[in-house]
């Protein structure tokens, strides 16, 4: 039996953070199997992951191979129960798409040459550049339906609701991505037909005609035909609904999935991959992946569905890895409240080696993500492997920086996934049980990345709000709150929900000119009920289909002057603060910026609105100061927003917490050069005013008041536990050494530490002791080595 519940999964009765590994089957000879499956549990994972291509098992049509009648590496069946024999869960992901860099992204070449018909087209009437199928196009469900029924019936008894293995199934692969990146949704006559009906279903006579601006009439042939080639006077209003459709026609695919696959047996929860991340020369930003957010933010309606993240940050730095929290907050904001934050595909490597992956990125991109909450994990990959039988996107090697080779060799960064995942298991049940703590709220609005598509009439519109998006909030507010240590979670404003204060005390709240009227009518009930919302950098004036709307301007009731870029401006205290954009206002109460020209312009206020607070930022800036740090720290103050620590230098910290079991303070310096501080939480002294020493390009997990095992509670530790192993009258504990001195402050009634030549004990109270650990190291060099304290039955 498999449960989602309370930000957790739990699998016949047990609570289990999810870490697993991408092993590809089809990639690894047969007869390394068990081998390669080994070595991902031995890393500390509990999941093997694995994507199931249809193009080679189906390698002609009619003739299916899922039990190695063909070829060894074919028999799914076999791998499936090596999984089971090794004590590891199984994520499966049999597509019909599974991109996964193989020919056609797992579609059967057959399949796309023999019925062109089911293939996306572009709005010239071509064939989609990506060769992508036509979701909804009845000859390619045929087809998927077959595949389903053979690899569905496979996968049935291997479930675990059957003493199998699998645990998770999850439905196609990055649905619209293609549309996406190759600014070409899907013109084929099955989808506009299906937009026919849904521009019918949704709008009456009158409300069409006002909306579209055209005869009702000309409904079937506006849907069909012009909108491959839009008019100026439409081109907003039906880029927008067709973006809003495709939503809902992602999610009418995904259920289509999900109801066959459950009609053949499938009982385990589904997943679903949302992708987004994209390269910037040899970087990587996540600045995009909320454009996969938008557009399956119906999908992630369905019942019993994970939404899942695709996370690829290259070598995470302090200048990208707000894209990740980022991503977290707003993946979390639009996911069933119930299910935990999990990323299926979670940086593992790199197709290429260009550029080479350093170990301590993933220490701190996943140190980073379970910090913000985060309780599942898979890497992808995690094994290399070999393309048999032309199926490669990139020809016969697939290497993919893994932490296993095609030979099983280890990689320098298997050993810094090993120590995480050991780490995981052994806090596992603690740290589920905390959730990570927030100061405020960042407001997500899916319509600003509804962007994946444009043509010459909106296409200034598209690049503006995401010129904007990108300056202002990931490079602007959103990462400057976030490296001052004020911890943010997201709301998704087209919840239907009101937003209530009590609940989201304070929330802050990217804008553009443009802003739909439900919303603008959200944030003015907002502010009526008492909440204080913080906008930035501009009141919209605009609806998304780019016609007048001036709600929220007329409720805030001030004129504004004019707009002005770039130049320099007095925020506060601070003067000549070069500035991108500024908003002017004809206002006198409240001021607290100004632009540096000769009127003086106000560019900032605070106005009491209803029973709430409005701090209205007109100034859009990057983060590229370091000044700016007490500009925008300055700001949350203003509304009443403070971070709970205080530190000596700049490190990245959060706490996840719960009164029963515990906290974990989480600390990441994403520089190249080791940091010192003591630690303020609330005002008081952690880990008795010890001074920690973080690592440069590393991090911390360090428990407070957490339980170890049954009689073993753990006050506090500076270093990090990931082994412990228990006889009958003998404990051992492995610690990884970072501190000149680690120390441990533990109570038990049972046992009693003891001494060596590195370890020293100090009993403070009854059944507490003191345990300092020396590393015995005369230089300023940190020992990653690891040392071990014994303890014995009293």
């Amino acid at each position: 039996m498999i449960q989602i519940k309370n930000e957790k999964v739990i699998v016949n009765g047990k609570e289990v953070i999810l870490f697993g590994g991408e092993l590809h089957y089809f990639r690894v000879p047969a007869s390394e199997w068990r081998t390669r499956i080994r070595q991902v549990k031995e890393a500390g994972a509990n999941m093997v992951s694995t994507y199931v291509p249809w193009i080679f098992h189906e390698y002609e049509e009619g003739s299916i191979d899922l039990t190695g009648e063909t070829r060894p590496e074919r028999d799914l069946e076999t791998f499936l129960q090596l999984v089971k024999e090794e004590g590891m869960y199984c994520l499966v992901r049999p597509g019909p798409y599974v991109m996964a860099e193989i020919v056609d992204h797992g579609v059967p070449t057959w399949f796309i040459e023999n019925y062109p018909e089911a293939v996306a087209k572009t709005n010239k009437g071509e064939q989609h550049p990506t060769r992508v199928v036509s979701y909804s196009h009845p000859v390619f469900l045929e087809k998927v339906e077959i595949w389903y029924e053979k690899v569905c019936s496979l996968i049935k008894p291997h479930q675990v609701t059957n003493s199998g293995s699998v645990i998770l199934f999850q439905l196609d692969n990055e649905v619209g991505m293609f549309h996406w990146v190759t600014n070409q949704p899907d013109y084929n006559d099955s989808t506009l037909k299906e937009f026919t009906e849904h521009l019918k279903n949704k709008y009456s006579q009158q409300e069409f005609e006002n909306t579209f601006r055209v005869p009702y009439e000309d409904i079937s042939s506006f849907s069909q035909s012009k909108i491959q080639k839009p008019e100026p006077i439409y081109a907003h209003a039906i880029r927008n609904e067709f973006g809003l459709f495709l939503r809902e026609h992602y999610r009418r695919f995904i259920e289509y999935l999900k109801q066959s696959a459950e009609e053949k047996g499938i009982d385990v929860p589904f997943v679903v991959n949302i992708h987004g991340f994209h390269t910037i020369d040899l970087t990587k930003r996540g600045t995009m992946y909320p454009i996969g957010i938008s557009q399956l933010l119906e999908t992630a309606k369905i019942d019993n569905v994970l939404m899942a993240g695709d996370y690829y940050i290259g070598n995470i730095e302090y200048d990208s890895y707000t894209d990740i929290v980022l991503a977290n907050a707003f993946t979390k904001a639009i996911q069933w409240k119930e299910q935990p934050l999990f990323s299926a595909e979670f940086q593992g490597g790199c197709i290429s080696d260009k550029p080479r992956l350093q170990p301590p990125t993933f220490d701190l991109t996943t140190r980073l993500c379970i910090a913000d909450g985060m309780n599942g994990v898979n890497y992808y990959m995690f094994a290399a492997g070999e393309n048999y039988e032309n199926i490669g996107l990139h020809g016969k090697r697939h290497d993919w920086q893994a932490p296993l080779t095609v030979k099983g060799k280890k990689a320098p960064h298997y050993d810094v996934i090993q120590h995480i995942g050991k780490m995981m298991q052994v806090f596992e049940r603690p740290l589920l049980d905390t959730k990570h703590e927030v100061d405020t709220h960042m407001a997500f609005y899916p319509d600003y990345y509804m962007t994946e598509f444009y043509d010459e009439h909106t296409k200034s519109m598209t690049d503006q709000i995401q010129q904007e998006r990108d300056a202002y909030l990931y490079n602007g507010i959103a990462k400057a709150l976030r490296v001052n240590n004020i911890i943010y979670d997201a709301v998704n404003l087209l919840d239907q929900e009101e937003l209530d204060p009590v609940k989201l005390p304070t929330l802050w709240m990217f804008t553009t000119e443009w802003m739909d009227e439900h919303i603008q009518q959200k944030l003015v009930s907002y502010l009526e009920n008492g909440g204080k919302l913080i906008l930035f950098p501009t009141i919209p004036v605009k609806t998304m289909k780019n016609v007048p709307c001036t709600i929220l301007k007329d409720y805030i009731g001030v004129t504004v002057k004019g707009h002005k870029t770039h130049g320099f401006a007095q925020i506060g205290d601070a003067d000549n603060v070069p500035v991108n954009k500024q908003e002017l206002y004809a206002i006198e109460d409240g001021v607290f910026a100004w632009s540096e020209d000769e009127d003086r312009s106000v560019i900032a206020f605070e106005k009491q609105l209803g029973k709430g607070t409005l701090l209205m930022f007109g100034v859009g800036m990057d983060h590229n100061f370091y000044y700016q740090n007490d500009l925008i720290v300055d700001l949350a103050k203003r509304a009443g927003i403070k971070s709970r620590f205080q530190l000596n230098e700049e490190l990245d910290i959060t706490v996840r917490a719960h009164p029963e079991s515990g906290s974990f303070v989480f600390i990441q310096n994403f520089d190249e050069y080791k940091k010192k501080t003591a630690i303020r939480y609330k005002g008081e002294l952690l880990f008795g005013g010890k001074e920690l020493c973080v690592p440069q390009r590393t991090g911390l997990m360090l428990p407070i008041g957490v339980p170890l095992n049954d009689d073993i509670t753990i006050t506090y530790g500076t270093g990090e536990i990931f082994n412990i192993e228990e006889e009958q009258n003998k404990l051992q504990l492995s610690i990884r050494i970072t501190q000149p001195e680690e120390e441990f402050i533990l109570t038990s009634s049972t046992w009693l530490p003891s001494e060596n030549k590195n370890v020293s004990i100090k009993k403070m109270a009854e059944n507490q002791y003191k345990v300092l650990i020396h590393s015995y190291n005369e230089s300023e060099t940190i020992q990653f080595n690891p040392v071990v304290v014994q303890a014995s039955k009293l």
